[in-house]
């Protein structure tokens, strides 16, 4: 009998429900909310940098004219008194200046404006530099009238008056674009912290919106089948308002359970049905069926909910032999003192299915004919010594070749008129010979 494979089950996945919608929509919030924490980084970034880059500009405006003014201390000095001490700030005070315009020059290479009067600077500088070199230069070679002269003429002084007015100007265009920029920096932030409270009181909302959800989903959880809970917590009408539709009906019930219960002692009777319960889930889970409810030491299992397949009979045949196969495996490993034994009985046809009740008490229902003769199948696995009954409707909707089909009877179930074909599965784990033999002498005659 063929596997599932990864396609088919991907295939009967359900669509993308609104509560997977609603985690979309808060992973967008969430991100939303660290883009627009980046940005008002960002922009705070921006506003330090502009208070930073219009001191650093200052600093280094400051440090040419102390450097221009140094060396004209050095070369007064060394006119009035002929001392070579006083060339030493002159010729530190010419090389700091060259450094600083460097730098200066780094930091506004992207200001036109002040590039501009940063250029006209450097050749005022160089001016006055020039004339305060031709003076010192005069003096040394001892004429001490045309270096005096050279003074006098106050070409110097009005170099040094254009050089502190230029650097006044840069120094005032700096604070001004400082607090342009602090001025736009803050209303964007004032924007951006706007739209991220926004954000805020949207995602608490959202999270409030998702808690009920959630709550909702699980009060709906505790009553009906997982796989039909998201389908009504979606609002899916017509599975509340009921439905006839084609469905593959289970019965599963456990052999002899009154004796096995009879020897376990509370706890370790809840521990063994529960043992029981998990694998009829995990197997009907894994072929597509839907776990309608637990009977006591049984259970019945619908193929074909939310919507029938057409591979829906195929994966109830799957599903009932391997579930045999697993409690042979089970009974293998001597968790428990008892055999387990298993009836299963597969039938399909049209069945009425809903959920009936409140939102405080749902209850998933199956109903029709369908699920009747199933029962009796299931009934019927004991007389015939088999562990897996299906009708003829269910070997030929699963085709013959899903697996190795035996004609058990053509006789009327119990407690039915009308005669009808039904089969078991080869080459399935054997039932107990002694717990059948027990079973038939029990059975009145």
């Amino acid at each position: 009998m063929s596997r599932l494979t990864a396609l088919d089950v991907i295939d009967r996945l359900p669509a993308r429900s609104r509560t997977v919608d609603r985690m979309v929509m808060g992973c967008a919030v969430i991100l939303a909310m660290l883009g627009i924490a980046v940005g008002a980084f960002t922009y705070q970034q921006r506003g330090s940098e502009a208070v930073r880059h219009a001191m650093v500009v200052d600093g280094l405006l400051g440090r040419v004219l102390s450097a221009i003014q140094d060396a004209e201390t050095g070369q007064r000095g060394y006119l009035l008194t002929e001392d070579e001490t006083f060339l030493r700030p002159f010729r530190d005070g010419r090389a700091k200046v060259n450094r600083e315009i460097a730098q200066l020059n780094e930091r506004i290479h992207g200001d036109d404006s002040q590039r501009a009067e940063l250029n006209t600077l450097i050749l005022l500088i160089r001016d006055k530099l020039s004339e305060l070199g031709t003076s010192v230069e005069l003096r040394r070679t001892g004429d001490l009238a045309a270096s005096q002269d050279l003074v006098r003429q106050g070409h110097g002084r009005d170099v040094m008056d254009e050089i502190r007015s230029i650097i006044g100007r840069m120094e005032e265009h700096e604070a001004a674009l400082m607090d342009r920029r602090q001025a736009e920096n803050s209303r964007i932030a004032l924007l951006i912290w706007g739209l991220f409270a926004a954000v805020v009181i949207a995602l608490v909302l959202f999270a409030m919106s998702a808690t009920r959800e959630a709550a909702r989903r699980r009060s709906l959880a505790r009553f009906l089948p997982q796989e039909l809970a998201s389908r009504i917590a979606d609002d899916d009408g017509s599975l509340k308002a009921g439905r006839r539709q084609q469905a593959v009906i289970a019965f599963i019930d456990m052999r002899g359970s009154t004796t096995i219960a009879e020897r376990l002692d509370p706890h370790e009777l809840s521990a063994f049905l529960s043992a029981f319960r998990r694998r009829v889930m995990a197997i009907s889970r894994l072929y597509g069926g839907v776990v309608d409810k637990f009977i006591g030491d049984g259970a019945l299992v619908v193929f074909g909910l939310p919507e029938p397949t057409a591979d829906d009979a195929a994966r109830a045949v799957a599903f009932a032999r391997d579930l045999v196969e697993a409690i042979a495996r089970w009974n293998e490993k001597g968790d428990h003192d008892a055999t387990v034994r298993i009836g299963i009985g597969l039938h399909c046809g049209e069945v009425f299915s809903g959920i009936i009740g409140e939102d405080a008490r749902y209850e998933f229902t199956v109903l029709g004919d369908t699920v009747n003769v199933a029962a009796r199948l299931e009934q019927a696995t004991k007389s015939h010594g088999v562990s897996v009954l299906a009708s003829e409707a269910v070997r030929r909707a699963a085709g013959t070749t899903t697996a190795p089909w035996r004609e058990i009877s053509r006789e009327p179930l119990r407690g039915r008129r009308e005669p009808m074909a039904y089969y078991t599965i080869e080459a399935l784990p054997p039932p107990d010979e002694a717990d059948l033999g027990r079973q038939r002498m029990a059975r009145p005659a």
